[in-house]
């Protein structure tokens, strides 16, 4: 991620306002509306996300995973050191999805269709990396994230399935894409929908 320092232009302060420094939370809005636009999710500033590096923010955490994952949020401003890697992002038919470069389909003895699955299970690490992160920083993610990234690990399993030309080989990775997400779902059961 490329952090491009630029000057953050402090509002006027209207004339009837007394020279005492304003607290810092009502500096906050102000600092929103003028610093520079990120280039990669068009709505806040690296500043702002790195300012409590590796905190779980206060949000929906379900919400927050599908975020991350779908690339409308980057990932936090460490991440990379934490866990040895850069996430990266590919476009496919049903929208963004970010990746861990190393991630893989690892069905047991190579079982079904795992090279096609692929992508998917590239994503679904990266979520499951994410909930690691968190908690090796001591704030980790609900229940709600690990959902949320099983959720988007069957839908896009069923895309692809969807997405297959000939009723046999949609039936066929519709079966294997209930076979995968079933066993992912629950496995995360199993571990209470906390870190792998």
């Amino acid at each position: 991620m490329i952090v491009r320092n630029s000057p953050i232009a402090t509002p006027p302060r209207p004339a009837h306002t007394p020279p005492a420094a304003a607290p810092a939370q009502a500096l906050a809005p102000a600092l929103t509306r003028s610093a520079p636009r990120d280039a990669f999710s068009q709505t806040t500033t690296a500043l702002q996300r790195t300012a409590q590096v590796g905190a779980a923010p206060a949000s929906n955490h379900g919400t927050l995973m599908t975020e991350y994952l779908t690339g409308a949020r980057p990932p936090p401003a460490d991440f990379e050191k934490v866990m040895g890697y850069k996430p990266f992002a590919i476009q496919t038919q049903h929208g963004q999805r970010m990746q861990d470069p190393f991630g893989s389909a690892s069905a047991p003895g190579k079982v079904g269709p795992d090279m096609e699955f692929d992508p998917a299970a590239k994503t679904h690490d990266y979520g499951y990396d994410l909930l690691r992160y968190y908690d090796r920083k001591g704030t980790p993610l609900g229940p709600d994230a690990r959902k949320a990234a099983d959720a988007l690990f069957r839908e896009d399993l069923f895309d692809y399935a969807h997405d297959q030309k000939g009723l046999g080989n949609r039936i066929k990775f519709q079966t294997w894409a209930q076979i995968y997400a079933t066993a992912v779902e629950l496995n995360s059961r199993v571990q209470g929908y906390g870190p792998p």
